[in-house]
């Protein structure tokens, strides 16, 4: 498996506090191997001139473009069309995408022509929440090119058991994995829905003080369906004053469970 770095932890607030290539040489600095590029860092108003600069990064550092990210709905089949191309142009593997499984379907179909994959993150609230109904969801949308990333701390919230054989049912469809260190706490002032009305509340702790997710189990259930993509950290921005220390201990602490 592979360490890719989300552009969520320098962005705040709707803005990228950080240039795209500057972002990719922090990845680079902290010991990522990829980055994950958001939509407020490569959209289809992304111009020639920023798209060379990310080229140039990205030759200087030996990244990979892991992924982009489309925001919205999919009125506009035509810019979907061209942010795929984009993240082909920079040698992505595929657009994240949000919506029912219709609009996933579709988004995958208008995908293929270019190469890339659409995929998904699995969450609390909606039809990816546990890896069951994932499976199904999965089987609904029937496109070859759609599926799914795993992230274990929406899996503890969601109640999923972790054990070793837990992905075999999304074997093949897992496309990358998303993490982040989250902890089911009754008194935190996060919280969320599950798909049956349940509230969860939570609270964000350093991976190194994450006593609730399996991080161990969840690695060897990927290893064992085979998965050997790229594994995406995920930590909402921290702040400019602590963003180094953040990305960097997240790495020290995930390298080593990839395998």
């Amino acid at each position: 498996m592979k360490l890719s770095l989300s552009g969520r932890l320098v962005e705040s607030g709707g803005k990228a506090l950080l240039p795209a290539d500057r972002f990719i040489r922090l990845a680079k600095a902290a010991g990522y191997d990829a980055v994950d590029l958001r939509a407020t860092q490569l959209s289809p108003q992304t111009s020639e001139a920023d798209l060379d600069t990310f080229r140039t990064a990205l030759d200087e550092t030996g990244l990979a473009v892991f992924e982009g990210q489309h925001r919205g709905g999919l009125e506009d089949g035509a810019a979907f069309v061209q942010l795929a191309e984009l993240v082909a142009r920079l040698g992505g593997q595929a657009v994240r995408v949000g919506g029912d499984l219709p609009a996933l379907k579709r988004a995958a179909q208008l995908a293929a022509p270019a190469g890339v994959r659409v995929v998904y993150q699995m969450h609390t609230g909606g039809p990816f929440e546990t890896v069951a109904s994932a499976a199904a969801a999965v089987a609904e949308i029937d496109e070859p090119n759609f599926g799914v990333m795993p992230e274990p701390s929406n899996l503890l919230l969601a109640g999923q058991p972790f054990a070793e054989e837990m992905f075999e049912p999304l074997a093949g469809r897992i496309l990358g994995v998303h993490v982040q260190t989250i902890e089911v706490h009754p008194e935190a002032e996060g919280s969320l829905k599950l798909a049956d009305g349940t509230e969860v509340c939570y609270r964000r702790v350093p991976y190194a003080e994450n006593r609730q997710v399996d991080f161990a189990t969840f690695f060897a259930a990927l290893r064992r369906v085979g998965f050997d993509g790229y594994v995406n950290e995920l930590e909402p921005c921290p702040g400019p004053d602590t963003l180094e220390e953040t990305v960097t201990q997240a790495a020290r602490f995930l390298r080593p469970l990839l395998g």
